[in-house]
């Protein structure tokens, strides 16, 4: 999916767990479970997503608000949704979550400009910076406190990925030879997986280590996106087929390379994974035939990769957006 949030313009890059708002239902920020089923989080304006989730089910994403903006938001169960602010401007995503309660995503200044911030625990929002260039946004922290995410640069204005380890500088972590990159997660090895153009201007998934640098890890036959990592160094995300469709979530492994996850209908089918657990457990959604026109929240599990469907909130869509270690998903759905 190709995506717009806002005034963030690095985004439109980018192939994320990230709805369009343009014409559609309302949706719900959920979380699912196993026994529970899938529990509307609400909202506190209009439609409301889950991005990311941590060990203890607390729930990191955003809203739209009553003026139509976004604003990032924490979840808890015990506290509910909260509004996670801006750094003055109208505009905030929150996209990665730690054990601690740390949020990672972007936010915008009273100037417009967008950076990646870091909300603590308590709720302290924290400007990431950038690589020098006008705007940023982080997509990933790790137990560790790693970010990962994007960047303009200086020099050439460039979008490339970045890693921020501690209180250090963003470090560009290139691109596979093309113009521009993207780190959309990372792992406890600090290990990243993401999204660059190579030489001839096609977008694949690359997995990045600090002693081998960017690895381009191919595409299922046209382009690539890596989206979700877990600590044996799995990866997740899409590949448009040979063709130019559809798009088919896939599993990357040393081992194995990359291979198809396939979908709920039938091969014409589009699908994408987005999150993976330790397990191997993976969320993501797929379109229910090759019409293409209504999709569900999924995920895949055990050695064959059984596909399961998640449902709705009693709606006709919805999406799973990343799974935590007790294979809790979080995501979104149209409401009834």
């Amino acid at each position: 999916m190709k995506v717009y949030l806002g005034t963030a313009v690095l985004s439109v890059v980018l192939s994320l767990a990230l709805p369009t708002f343009a014409q559609q239902p309302t949706e719900h920020a959920f979380i699912w479970g196993e026994k529970s089923g899938m529990k509307d989080l609400g909202t506190l304006g209009g439609s409301s997503y889950g991005e990311a989730v941590n060990a203890s089910g607390q729930v990191a994403g955003y809203f739209v608000t009553d003026s139509g903006d976004l604003h990032a938001f924490r979840w808890t169960a015990k506290g509910g949704m909260k509004d996670l602010g801006t750094l003055g401007g109208d505009f905030s995503v929150a996209m990665g979550i730690d054990d601690s309660g740390v949020v990672v995503g972007a936010a915008s200044k009273t100037s417009g400009a967008v950076d990646a911030v870091l909300w603590t625990a308590a709720g302290v929002i924290k400007d990431l910076g950038t690589l020098g260039g006008d705007s940023s946004e982080a997509f990933g922290i790790n137990q560790k406190g790693d970010i990962v995410g994007n960047s303009f640069t200086k020099d050439d204005g460039a979008l490339h990925a970045f890693l921020k380890v501690g209180s250090g500088r963003m470090r560009d972590l290139g691109t596979l030879g093309g113009s521009t990159s993207s780190a959309n997660a990372v792992n406890d090895g600090r290990v990243v997986a993401g999204l660059s153009t190579n030489a001839s201007g096609d977008e694949h998934a690359f997995l990045w280590t600090k002693a081998g640098g960017m690895q381009d890890l191919g595409t299922l036959g046209e382009t690539s996106n890596a989206i979700g990592i877990n600590d044996p160094n799995d990866v997740v995300g899409y590949s448009v087929l040979p063709g130019g469709s559809p798009f088919h979530a896939f599993l990357w492994t040393k081992t194995g390379g990359m291979q198809d996850l396939g979908t709920l209908g039938d091969s014409g089918a589009n699908s994408d994974a987005f999150g993976i657990n330790k397990s191997g457990e993976i969320a993501g959604y797929s379109y229910t035939d090759n019409t293409n026109s209504v999709y569900h929240a999924v995920v895949w599990r055990g050695n064959s990769h059984t596909i399961s469907d998640l449902g709705t909130l009693g709606g006709s869509n919805s999406t799973g957006a990343a799974i935590n270690s007790s294979g809790k998903v979080v995501g979104w759905s149209d409401i009834k």
